[in-house]
């Protein structure tokens, strides 16, 4: 007597640490972080923190200084708030309609903003439509309340933020890669790219505290950025997007077409150079389809690190490029299309950090003391529940939606995790006593709002997980002596352990499955009501995981006593016939 069925997420009686579902192709079990939606300190989108609070561009949707956050809204404008002592924050400044378009008109739907904490100035821009606005925050700081936000531009192009003056030069109007942000301070300078493909081959930046615009030729014209060693642009990109390596001050001049990517050294500089790394002749794709940087160590090894590409995310060491030749592959790719079970998020995938150091007293987006940590947000509607990058197996761990998850609502009170169909990752910042805080801000289901955690909820994860399923039982309360479990797609990065057990007896007892692919595990207990437990261990920065398309799959039943001992002799011949990992037992 045997049955056999699926570990459905129906059955689960006991989940914990973790989460699962089942959607749209993709069955998985991945570890959830401490926060959760009930160990907030603030979870509010009324009062204080309504308005420019729908942060839909990643990562420069929002940018910090001190204890003053501004965010550009999808819909409901710009605001600054202050972040207090006691982890809540303080409207300062909300204007619904804050974009300055053309001669007239107003604009709601922003997604890039950027802020020069030299001058105390910034400018919001968005991607679908023409215009800028600038502002002085200056009367904000040391807990003040002024905010200025400068009049409309009266040159002869208003809506133009950098070549106003003589727009056949190249200029830029609308900024970034739809709801990834192209606007980037470093110093004073603000780099801006363009929507559309009006800045052919150069870099374009504007001086928010002079006004001096520069279109900075990247390629062999004379007057060009290029550094001494680069070669030469040979793509004009265009669908641009921009970050900030503040430790190193580097600029990351990227494109969603046809030029990936450039490296602007010396950024807050009058003297820029540009360094030209050409993913298409390193294998990875001429196109930076997938956004998002991140550096493992920018102080010792600058050079390597992480970057989106043709769908995928890429490992380069760009040091050959300041000598004229293109980076090379040091890790990955992974890939966020079906070249593995579970993985095709059909998004613009976003993995990285906004901030590439974790300096104490500063904002940062990067884990503390887990350097290799790469945390991923959402982009329309996949990737909703945070996750990481598994450098280790080339893995996204990241669940599609909230759709038919099931997971653990009761460990550290958490309740369940945060999720928006849009994102940025958390981030710290410190009030003014010096009280980090963390802050979590997107767009759709609970990005509308801000989402705040003390430090005790940090970015980390649950370190111990399992998942109960069961029980299951035979016709006519027959006893369960044996069980194959079929095992889909699991996954176990260095440091980490995972764990399969099985009671016959609903939990009274536990065996460790040792079965195989092709054996059964043979119970020493006996009992007739059979449980299936995975357990997961690791760190706060990593653990065991399942990434598939498809259910584990167990067949179990009942043997004859000589069937389960050899030593029993007997006249009855017992043999196996089997299939793909299935068990069928002829008596």
């Amino acid at each position: 007597m045997y049955k056999t069925i699926n570990l459905s997420k129906s059955d689960i009686s006991s989940i914990i640490g973790c989460a699962t579902n089942n959607y749209l192709g993709q069955v998985a079990i991945v570890p959830v972080t401490k926060r959760g939606m009930s160990n907030t300190t603030v979870s509010s989108s009324s009062g204080d923190y309504d308005g420019g609070d729908r942060v839909i561009g990643c990562v420069n949707g929002y940018e910090i200084d001190g204890d003053l956050l501004f965010t550009a809204g999808w819909g409901d404008g710009f605001a600054v708030r202050r972040l207090n002592d006691n982890g809540t924050m303080t409207k300062l400044f909300h204007d619904s309609n804050f974009l300055w378009r053309d001669s007239g008109s107003t604009y709601n739907h922003l997604q890039s903003i950027a802020i020069s904490k030299e001058s105390s100035k910034g400018v919001v821009m968005t991607y679908n439509v023409d215009g800028y606005t600038t502002f002085d925050y200056s009367g904000l700081l040391n807990g003040g309340n002024t905010f200025v936000k400068d009049a409309r531009p009266t040159h002869s192009n208003p809506q133009i933020f950098i070549g106003s003056q003589d727009t056949g030069g190249g200029y830029v109007s609308s900024t970034g890669l739809y709801y990834f942000g192209g606007l980037t301070a470093a110093g004073d300078w603000i780099y801006a790219t363009e929507y559309d493909a009006r800045h052919y081959k150069r870099c374009m930046r504007r001086n928010i505290s002079t006004g001096v615009e520069q279109r900075l030729w990247m390629d062999s014209t004379s007057g060009n950025i290029m550094y001494s060693g680069s070669a030469a642009i040979d793509r004009n990109g265009y669908r641009g997007w921009t970050m900030y390596d503040e430790y190193n001050d580097r600029i990351l001049w990227a494109n969603y077409y046809n030029s990936n990517f450039s490296i602007i050294l010396d950024a807050s500089t009058s003297n820029p150079k540009s360094v030209w790394c050409d993913m298409g002749d390193a294998g990875q794709g001429d196109d930076g389809y997938e956004q998002g940087w991140f550096i493992p160590d920018p102080v010792n090894a600058p050079n390597v690190f992480w970057i989106g590409a043709s769908g995928r995310f890429s490992k380069m060491d760009i040091t050959p490029c300041f000598t004229g030749s293109s980076p090379t592959l040091v890790g990955g790719p992974v890939y966020d299309g079906s070249s593995k079970p579970g993985q095709n998020y059909a998004n613009l995938f976003r993995a990285g950090t906004k901030y590439q150091t974790a300096i104490s007293g500063q904002p940062t987006d990067k884990m503390s003391g887990y350097p290799d940590f790469i945390p991923t947000t959402s982009d329309r509607g996949k990737a909703m529940i945070s996750g990481w990058l598994d450098t280790e197996n080339d893995v996204f761990v990241a669940l599609y939606r909230h759709d038919t998850v099931l997971e653990d609502t009761t460990s550290l009170g958490r309740g369940r995790s945060y999720r928006s169909d849009y994102g940025n990752n958390l981030v710290r910042m410190y009030s003014a006593n010096g009280t980090p805080w963390w802050i979590q801000t997107g767009y759709g289901y609970d990005g509308h709002g801000f989402r705040i955690w003390s430090d005790t909820y940090k970015n980390e994860l649950i370190e111990n997980w399992s998942v109960e399923y069961g029980p299951y039982t035979l016709a006519n309360e027959a006893n369960v002596s044996f069980v194959f479990w079929n095992q889909a797609d699991y996954y176990t990065p260095s440091g980490c352990t995972l764990s399969f057990f099985v009671s016959n007896n609903n939990g009274s007892t536990w065996e460790s499955y040792n079965g195989s692919e092709t054996t059964e595990h043979n119970f020493t207990s006996t009992g007739n009501q059979l449980l299936c437990k995975v357990q997961g261990s690791g760190t706060v920065a990593k653990n065991a995981y399942k990434m598939s398309g498809t259910e584990d799959t167990i067949t179990f039943g009942t043997k004859y006593a000589m069937e389960m001992n050899s030593s029993i002799k007997g006249g009855v011949t017992s043999f196996k016939l089997r299939g793909k990992k299935n068990i069928i037992w002829l008596q």
